[in-house]
């Protein structure tokens, strides 16, 4: 029995024309937000690349958002009351430009709907270096909001983020629940299918806009959107 389903967001529910480009955008406008801020616009940014990189690598010892606070003050010679204003004022205003490489899912709106029907818990299972208001914005652009999940996996929530296996037994764990009850739907075959796999958690691979990284993946389960929505009807 399914009592936990899991999705990831960017290029699952969310179909983004190119990761790379998402970052660009992102940088681009939060070195704006530091300059009008008045802080070195170079110092800070290195900072942020900095704390954004230590969050991937967090051991679960602290919360990511504070894994990413203490490297970028470290690094930057600034506190965190004068960073933190910065990036909370960017997400709540300049983040919305992202949207421009953002694609329509018209399929969005039901597979939550039958994530909620068929499971317990759903988890919107997104790389956990964002605030809420970050992952509610990208989730209204497909007619999605954050309430239609019993979690989100935000920076201030997890202690790992993804490929680490940890990630997952963090959700496993939060809702008391055993890997070979629940399932994980996500387009990238590292960072969603093997950590899964590796838990004995059931996956669901979205072909759509699938990510590789060169790896095998005819072993998961997989499909298209509407090939997801028929598997999901499925689940008893």
């Amino acid at each position: 029995m399914i009592k936990l389903i899991m999705s990831d967001m960017d290029n699952t529910l969310v179909p983004l024309y190119t990761q790379d480009k998402f970052v660009d955008i992102w940088f681009r406008d939060i070195a704006k937000k530091f300059y009008g801020h008045g802080l070195n616009q170079a110092i800070a940014l290195n900072a942020m690349n900095d704390g954004c990189r230590a969050m991937v690598f967090n051991t679960g010892e602290k919360r990511n958002i504070d894994v990413f606070y203490e490297v970028a003050c470290a690094h930057s010679g600034y506190t965190r009351e004068e960073l933190e204003p910065v990036i909370d004022d960017y997400y709540a205003t300049t983040f919305e430009n992202v949207r421009e490489i953002a694609r329509e899912n018209p399929y969005a709106p039901e597979i939550a709907r039958l994530m909620r029907e068929k499971a317990e818990h759903t988890v919107l299972a997104t790389m956990p270096m964002f605030p809420l208001e970050a992952c509610d914005k990208r989730l209204s652009w497909v007619g999605l909001d954050a309430s239609m999940f019993d979690l989100v996996t935000t920076c201030d929530f997890s202690s790992y983020c993804k490929p680490n296996a940890n990630y997952y037994a963090e959700i496993l764990k939060y809702f008391g629940v055993k890997p070979k009850e629940a399932l994980m739907i996500g387009n990238d075959v590292r960072e969603d299918m093997e950590p899964c796999e590796q838990l004995g958690i059931e996956t669901f691979l979205v072909t759509d806009h699938i990510i590789a990284h060169g790896l095998p993946y005819r072993r998961f389960r997989q499909g298209n959107y509407p090939a997801l929505i028929d598997f999901l009807k499925s689940i008893k």
